[in-house]
C-alpha cells in the first residue's frame, strides 16, 4: 500500500476479509503514520516512505491510494521499482498522464491497471451476460445520474487535489457508458462551478457509433 488514508483502509479492509491476498507493507509519508496504519489492519511491514516502500523485496504488487495528483509518479515510483501496479482511480488526471503510465508499464512488462471496482462486481457480471445475449436489442440509450453531497472542505473541493466531480463520482457513469456502448464518437459537456472553483456539477452527452447515446 502506497498511502494509508480512509480509500486505503476499505482497500485493505477488502482484501483481509473476501480474499486471500497478503498485505504484506504499507508506505506513509512518515514512520509514525505507516506503524500505525500497520497495527490496526495487523500488516507486518510499516515503511516510513513510498521509496523505501517499493523497495521492499517481500513486495509484489504495489496499491496507489494517494490524492489524484500523486497517482501518476507513485505509480511510475512502483514501476520502475519493478513492481506490478494497481492504481486507485483515477488512474490518472488526464490522458497524457495515464499514456505515460501505459507505456511505461509495457516498457518494463509489468500489470498496471486501474482499481474500477465495480466492474469487477458479481452485478456487473451479470449485466455483461445479458449484453452478450441479446437479451435488451441494440442498446441506443445508456442514462445515468450519480450525486452526493459533500462539506465544504471536503477533499472533492480542493483545485489542487484534482477536485470536482469528474475525476471521483463522475468515473463511475462514464465508465459504465464506455462498458457499454464502447469509444464515443462525439461528447458535448458542460460544468457549473462549486463555490471553491472546481466544478460542482458537469453533465455530459457522449455520442457512440450508430448515433447511441
Amino acid at each position: 500500500m502506497i498511502g494509508a488514508g480512509w480509500i486505503a483502509e476499505r482497500f485493505v479492509d477488502a482484501l483481509q476479509s473476501k480474499t486471500r491476498q497478503q498485505v504484506v507493507a504499507v508506505g506513509s509519508r512518515s514512520r509514525a503514520g505507516a506503524i500505525a496504519f500497520a497495527g490496526r489492519f495487523d500488516i507486518p511491514r510499516p515503511h516510513g516512505s513510498y521509496e523505501d516502500l517499493v523497495s521492499d523485496p517481500e513486495v509484489d504488487v504495489v496499491y496507489v491510494a494517494t490524492p489524484h495528483p500523486s497517482h501518476l509518479p507513485h505509480g511510475l515510483l512502483a514501476l520502475n521499482a519493478g513492481k506490478h501496479v494497481l492504481i486507485e482511480k483515477p488512474l490518472a488526471v488526464n490522458a497524457r498522464e495515464a499514456r505515460e503510465l501505459q507505456v511505461r508499464a509495457a516498457e518494463l512488462d509489468l500489470y498496471c491497471a486501474e482499481a474500477m471496482w465495480t466492474l469487477f462486481t458479481p452485478k456487473f457480471d451479470v449485466i455483461r451476460q445479458v449484453l452478450d445475449a441479446g437479451m435488451l436489442g441494440e442498446i441506443r440509450t445508456v442514462i445515468v445520474d450519480f450525486g452526493e453531497w459533500f462539506a465544504g472542505d471536503h477533499r472533492i473541493m480542493r483545485p489542487e487535489l484534482a477536485g470536482g466531480p469528474l475525476l471521483d463520482l463522475g468515473t463511475y457513469p462514464v465508465s459504465l457508458a464506455h462498458w457499454v456502448l464502447g469509444i464515443p464518437v462525439e461528447i458535448i459537456a458542460r460544468g457549473i462551478p462549486a463555490p471553491s472553483g472546481v466544478n460542482g456539477q458537469a453533465s455530459v452527452l457522449m455520442v457512440h457509433d450508430g448515433d447511441a447515446h
